[in-house]
């Protein structure tokens, strides 16, 4: 799993200013690290953890996304 994504400079997939409007790097980089940094079981123990609906986990490498109880 990707621990943090790093612009490469002229980015060929990076056409014009307004192609990074959406999503920068750091955003991007925030999520990694909250799906790295979120191991749980299941849903019940990522609440438990603290974890609130919204936030990434993952449990054997597959990501998922904390669901209200």
């Amino acid at each position: 799993m990707p621990i943090k994504f790093i612009p490469q400079s002229d980015d060929p997939y990076l056409k014009k200013d307004a192609d990074m409007a959406l999503a920068k790097f750091g955003h991007i980089n925030f999520l990694l690290d909250q799906i790295n940094n979120n191991a749980h079981a299941t849903n019940a123990a990522a609440l438990a953890a603290g974890l609130v609906p919204g936030d990434f986990y993952h449990t054997a490498g597959i990501v998922k996304v904390v669901i209200p109880a």
